[in-house]
């Protein structure tokens, strides 16, 4: 067999095969405990980033400041680690400069 052969019958059952491995989850993030975040998984990742364009919407702000990015996660995760089981919207509401 050649290898476009063999390339063309794997890449279907590739592809079907991560596609049923993914599984979708809906998570509340209202309810998303600072120790959940601190995990740091790829859900981690991907919380953060919620988070962030959820407060950015709010205050309008289209644009994103990479540098301003990381502070602004370093200061919730630094407050995370005194609160691990508050979640991570109350912790961020106390920080100082929220609105």
């Amino acid at each position: 067999m050649t290898k476009a052969i063999v390339l063309a019958c794997c890449v279907p059952f590739m592809l079907g095969v991560s596609a049923t491995a993914q599984v979708q989850v809906s998570v509340d993030m209202a309810e998303l405990t600072c120790e959940q975040l601190m995990q740091g998984n790829a859900n981690s990742i991907e919380a953060a980033i919620w988070l962030s364009g959820y407060y950015n919407g709010q205050s309008k702000n289209t644009k994103v400041d990479v540098s301003q990015f990381q502070k602004n996660a370093e200061r919730v995760i630094a407050a995370c680690k005194d609160t691990p089981k508050a979640t991570v919207m109350q912790t961020i509401s106390k920080l100082p400069g929220a609105k």
